[in-house]
């Protein structure tokens, strides 16, 4: 993350992932959470699985100083 991301915020979501275990990545404009939820056994999910139920993954949409884009993708356990 950059340092122009606000610091308290910053930690904020840093102890948020901590405490959850959801695993937390920013790669290429997208902060991406969760993808597999704990205890999850086999494959991703396929395509058009962006649905409701079990949630799987959650991206959000970033700029590349880490501001939020204003949207965001789901990705759920089934069709």
């Amino acid at each position: 993350w950059t340092d122009s991301v606000n610091r308290a915020n910053k930690m904020a979501l840093r102890a948020w992932a901590k405490e959850t275990g959801v695993d937390l990545v920013q790669v290429n404009g997208q902060r991406r959470y969760g993808g597999p939820p704990p205890g999850w056994v086999g494959n991703p999910p396929p395509a058009g699985t962006e649905g409701v139920g079990k949630l799987y993954e959650f991206r959000l949409m970033m700029t590349f100083s880490g501001l939020n884009r204003g949207f965001a993708y789901a990705k759920y356990s089934n069709r």
